[in-house]
């Protein structure tokens, strides 16, 4: 056989696969391996090799920085990489300092997410996850589910690259926000291919061992029903506003924390001028043993809450110039006093603790503070002034909250699991909550869409409204439904 006619029964084969490919996704849903007859295998070797090689190159760069600067959120790595296959491939990381920020704050170790990403062994392949979604973007799990990456336009990624300061900013006063949060942002492209963009993000439904049931609301009617699964059968399916219409999100004493969040988060996203986003929400029953409250568990619920999580040390104590040990002893002194207080509270009723968590620290301001403010430079951002510093041990943290000038607010008890910052344990439910999809701009596209989307439902309930209108009937819609 001649290599042009070789070359001819390749791509033949190539054009094959991809048909059966899309031909299998239009029928299925769920979540499948991307083994060797995947198209996009191949690609996704390349993004594992060279995410392990980002990150054993560029140590320094993914360090969490006590400040950042304007030149870190332009960032841009890049990475020469070719796979076993022989095919070579030119990767990009975007603002790496920012997500090696992001990841500290929300306490994922590097070596954890490397593994996850990039495990040493090539043998582990991503998962894919295919949807009921209309946005026609890829989703690909880590092995273990953790991690999710999201394909993207490109348009939508350079927005999120100028909001992105704003964006970490909205988690330094909101430490416990429902909104996703993203740990990288990367590109890859083949010679001859376009560029395809990667959002890494936590997964909102990790672990998902026990998930019986996943909503994507997005407070609107028009074209929002998915029809669920006969009885018996297993597919994972993710349920739209019609199926949620009488259903119910029991969150007892949880529930104004809930909705006291969810209005700033949904206020954050007005600032920004963005609408079409979601609010994903799973669930399943919770246990009698779960529903329990025990003491040894309330109080290390309480430690991960306040920052004294087991293994972590104290955060060190910036030096301002000032040697002042009265000072140092102060702030010892005040650490243990919380610790000592924080374990009495919890022989007291949950409800009460609740109440105590979401007003603790409300009423502190800059001016009350012992410790002078640090100085920032021109054109520096400072979403941590200290290394090892995340959004549930700033809590604790009162030089911390004093060197910024920052006020934390709507705290709440976390669960003592993984992924806490996403799960809430209701009255009969345990609950996975996160919202997601909030790049998308009002803009011309959009305005004609929803012209053409007024004629055709006679102004229904769709999900294509300017910014205002959607943020407040999202908000509303999902207050209905919480008691």
């Amino acid at each position: 056989m001649s290599q042009s006619e070789h070359e001819v029964e390749t791509n033949l084969l190539q054009v094959r696969s991809r048909w059966d490919y899309v031909r299998k996704k239009l029928r299925r849903r769920g979540v499948v391996e991307v083994n060797k007859s995947h198209p996009h295998h191949d690609m996704l070797c390349a993004i594992q090799l060279a995410i392990r090689q980002l990150f054993t190159d560029n140590p320094e760069n993914n360090i969490a920085k006590d400040e950042l600067c304007n030149e870190d959120f332009n960032d841009v790595l890049k990475i020469q990489v070719q796979t076993p296959a022989g095919n070579n491939y030119e990767f990009k990381s975007y603002a790496n300092p920012v997500f090696a920020c992001i990841r500290s704050a929300v306490n994922i170790d590097t070596e954890d997410f490397i593994n996850s990403l990039s495990p040493k062994h090539p043998v582990v392949p991503y998962l894919e996850f295919i949807s009921n979604s209309r946005s026609g973007q890829d989703f690909y799990f880590s092995n273990n589910q953790r991690f999710i990456l999201k394909t993207d336009l490109e348009h939508c990624v350079q927005y999120f690259l100028s909001i992105l300061s704003e964006y970490l900013n909205h988690f330094q006063t909101n430490p416990h926000s429902l909104l996703v949060k993203f740990l990288g942002l990367y590109s890859i492209k083949a010679p001859r291919s376009r560029k395809k963009y990667f959002l890494v993000m936590q997964s909102i439904f990790y672990p998902t061992v026990r998930l019986e049931e996943r909503f994507d609301i997005k407070g609107c009617l028009t074209n929002r029903y998915q029809d669920p699964n006969p009885p018996g059968k297993k597919t994972i399916l993710v349920l739209k506003d019609q199926n949620f219409l009488h259903e119910k999100l029991e969150l007892g004493n949880e529930k104004d924390w809930f909705l006291t969040q969810l209005r700033a988060d949904v206020d954050f996203l007005l600032s920004i001028g963005v609408q079409d986003y979601s609010l994903l929400v799973g669930r399943h029953p919770l246990h009698a043993i779960e529903k329990r409250e025990s003491v040894s568990n309330l109080v290390l619920r309480m430690k991960k809450s306040f920052g004294h999580d087991k293994g972590q040390n104290h955060l060190p104590i910036v030096d301002d110039g000032d040697d002042d040990d009265d000072d140092d002893d102060r702030i010892n002194h005040d650490d243990n006093s919380t610790q000592q207080q924080s374990e009495e509270k919890s022989f007291q009723n949950k409800e009460d603790i609740n109440i105590e968590l979401q007003s603790k620290h409300c009423d502190k301001t800059p001016e009350n503070s012992s410790q002078k403010k640090s100085s920032k430079k021109k054109g520096s951002v400072s979403p941590l002034k200290r290394k090892n510093v995340n959004f549930l041990r700033s809590l604790s943290d009162k030089s911390y909250l004093d060197s910024t000038g920052l006020k934390f607010q709507n705290k709440r008890l976390l669960l003592n699991c993984e992924n806490s910052l996403h799960i809430i344990d209701g009255v009969n439910y345990r609950y996975y909550i996160g919202v997601i999809d909030f790049f998308t701009q009002f803009g011309c596209h959009q305005q004609i869409s929803k012209v053409l989307k007024d004629m055709k439902t006679c102004c229904g309930n769709h999900s294509t409204v300017p910014p205002d209108r959607y943020g407040e009937r999202f908000y509303e819609f999902i207050a209905d439904h919480v008691v």
